[in-house]
This record gives C-alpha cells, structure tokens and sequence, in this order.
C-alpha cells in the first residue's frame, strides 16, 4: 500500500491532470458553441472558491470529529483531507453545532458537510446527499450498574442525545422517553449518563464504544441498535455535479485502500 505523502501526490498530479483536461474541454466548448459559457458551466460543481472544497462537521463527535490540541482531527476530517485531495482541491475545514450545519450549507458558508449526517425525508427537501460512507446503528448506553436490558422496556427515562440528531427525532416520535435532554455534543449527553444525571444516552454505537474503550466512560450498551443508519455527504440542493464527483471520490479512495486505513486508524475495522 502507498504511503499517504506518495498517495497526495499522485493525487494531486492527477488532480492537475484532470485540471487542465476539463480546461481544455471547456475551451473547445466555447469555440463550438454560441452559448459558451453557459454551455459548460453546468458541468463544473458550484463551489465558493475555485479551487477550493469547505467542508464541515461538528467537532463534537468523537471519534468522527472533534479537537484534540486545538487541531481539529477524526474520521470525518481524515476523510475529508481524501476526498479533497482525490478531487484535486485545496481542503478548508469549518465546524458547527449539528443543528446548524445544513443552513450553513444552504447560506453557501459551505460546500459540502462530511459531519456524519444521516439522510432523512425532511433533510433531502433542504440538501441533496450523495452515497452512504459508512454504516452503523442508533444505539442506547447506560450506567454499568442500569438494571436496562432492552431500551424499549426502559420506564420513562430521561435520555440525552446532542441536539438536531436522528436519535432525538426517533425517541420523541417512539415515546420511548420521559423526557428527552438535548446537548451541542453526544460525547457531553455521555458524561452525564456516567455521571448518574441521566438514565441513558442514545448515540452512533461507534461513538458510545469509543468512549468506553478510550475514555475509560462507566458505561455499557443497553440492547441492540434500535436502528441502523449510512450517513452520508450533504451538499446544496441542485449541485448534482459535485453529488457525482464525491461519489467517485469515495469510490476512488475505497478502491485504493486509502478508506480502509483511516477506518482502521479510528475503528480497528472497515466500517464502510
């Protein structure tokens, strides 16, 4: 396997490659064409600086996002710096809180969010996402000494989820908690479970893990996943051209291993 400096820059040259052969397309258009510009300008992805992709996430899901020595750092930034660099373009990071990162979007702050976002009917009318980039399921975690076997059983506990999620929309419309306490962060509705504030929390079950195994959290899964999710990439709605090249992005870096290796870095696993 490529080491990642030789894997950037193959990446860029090819990125330069593709660069000038795109340029030289949209030359030929314009000799051939009396609409000219606006024969070709429906083939380039809209982005806010050429050249450039911003990308997005919360910085409060770890291991997916989060800061680490002021630097932001996790799976979903790692994935960001390939998919940038598989497209040839300079990556600029920005974070968020979840619950406004698809107005971000929509305000053109920025191109695309790599943030964990799950596709439901009420975010596609907003954004248009691209494939699945990994798969896990919605998960409940309790206290090590909660008497909780199935968190559909639980009576009327007081659940944390980080605010604008999938887990709070499934809880409110299950009735599966008494009361349903939001946060910024799901790392943050965690802690005050271990804390004894409140009954559970419900989370990626790759986060809760996470946090078990190395922030050393007094915690446990309560059952199984209660569903599972493929988040995916959300861009602006109508930016069909840059939906089709992430895609091929994503594809390009599973093919060559390069997603394995960050997945194995965070997860000790593939979890495409």
């Amino acid at each position: 396997m490529r080491n990642t400096q030789s894997k950037m820059t193959a990446r860029r040259r090819a990125g330069a490659i593709a660069a000038l052969a795109t340029a030289a397309l949209v030359a030929l258009a314009g000799c051939g064409s009396d609409s000219g510009g606006d024969a070709t300008a429906s083939d380039a992805p809209r982005l806010i600086n050429d050249g450039e992709l911003v990308v997005a996430m919360s910085g409060e899901f770890q291991p997916f996002s989060y800061f680490e020595d002021n630097e932001l750092t996790g799976f979903d930034y790692d994935i960001a710096v390939a998919i940038a660099d598989e497209l040839g373009l300079d990556l600029k990071t920005e974070t968020g809180a979840f619950d406004t990162l698809i107005q971000g979007v929509k305000s053109k702050r920025y191109d695309v969010l790599i943030a964990s976002m799950t596709p439901t009917e009420d975010r596609d009318k907003a954004v248009d996402f691209t494939d699945g980039y990994y798969s896990s399921g919605a998960t409940m975690f309790v206290a090590n000494d909660s008497d909780c076997e199935d968190p559909r059983e639980m009576d009327s506990p007081k659940v944390g989820v980080a605010s604008g999620t999938t887990y709070q929309t499934y809880l409110e419309d299950e009735g599966l908690a008494g009361e349903v306490v939001t946060f910024t962060s799901d790392v943050t509705a965690l802690q005050d479970v271990a804390a004894g504030r409140l009954d559970g929390a419900m989370t990626d079950r790759l986060v809760g893990l996470y946090q078990i195994e190395k922030a050393d959290r007094d915690l446990r899964v309560c059952g199984d996943p209660l569903y599972t999710e493929e988040p995916a990439f959300a861009v602006d709605e109508g930016n069909s051209v840059l939906v089709d090249q992430l895609n091929e992005a994503l594809g390009a870096i599973k093919d060559d291993g390069t997603y394995a290796e960050i997945s194995k870095k965070w997860f000790g696993q593939d979890i495409s």
